[in-house]
């Protein structure tokens, strides 16, 4: 008598056939949150004339990767991350390799404490997040004064967070909804 070692499908026959479309839809939906941040790195990098553009770029591939690194980290792989920050590395003009190493950290730290920011509410993950952004604009000040060999103000660094920590409400919101939505590989 031959055991079988496998487990059935407890919904097999509930299950859509697994077609080639629907592969490439389920990729699609995984790869939402990598392309809104592509996407809007490279729209920001126009020259429209908006106070703050440069900074709002940084602030939306922070506010992604940290909400879906902890929410649902098969759509933000490391991997993900490091290309999605040498794609906003090369559309900034901020110095080199800051938003890459900041975006890796958020993800770090996002991803270690995932099962921890999931069940805290909404005003305590904020608060951890507007921490995060503030120690990465002071980072990237102390870097730009580094290379300018000068001390210089600290106030385009302390924009950039607030600007960050400002924009979280309303990007969580859409993340939220997408995560339910278009970018949900499961309702593909």
């Amino acid at each position: 008598m031959v055991a079988e070692n496998s487990t059935p499908h407890l919904h097999s026959a509930v299950e859509p056939k697994q077609t080639f479309r629907r592969a490439l839809d389920m990729s699609a939906r995984a790869a939402m949150p990598s392309l809104f941040i592509m996407f809007c790195a490279i729209l920001l990098s126009a020259p429209f004339g908006v106070p703050g553009q440069a900074q709002l770029q940084f602030g939306i591939a922070m506010c992604t990767v940290w909400f879906w690194a902890y929410s649902r980290p098969k759509s933000m792989p490391a991997l993900a991350v490091f290309l999605n920050g040498l794609v906003v590395e090369i559309f900034s003009f901020g110095p080199p390799g800051a938003i890459l190493l900041s975006l890796l950290v958020i993800y770090g730290v996002a991803h270690h404490w995932r099962y921890g920011l999931s069940r805290l509410g909404f005003l305590a993950g904020w608060l951890i997040f507007s921490v995060l952004a503030v120690l990465a604009s002071c980072f990237q000040w102390a870097l730009v004064c580094v290379h300018a060999v000068a001390l210089l103000s600290p106030v385009p660094g302390l924009f950039q967070a607030a600007l960050t920590i400002g924009i979280y409400p309303s990007l969580i919101a859409l993340f939220v909804w997408g995560r339910r939505t278009f970018a949900n590989p499961d309702q593909a």
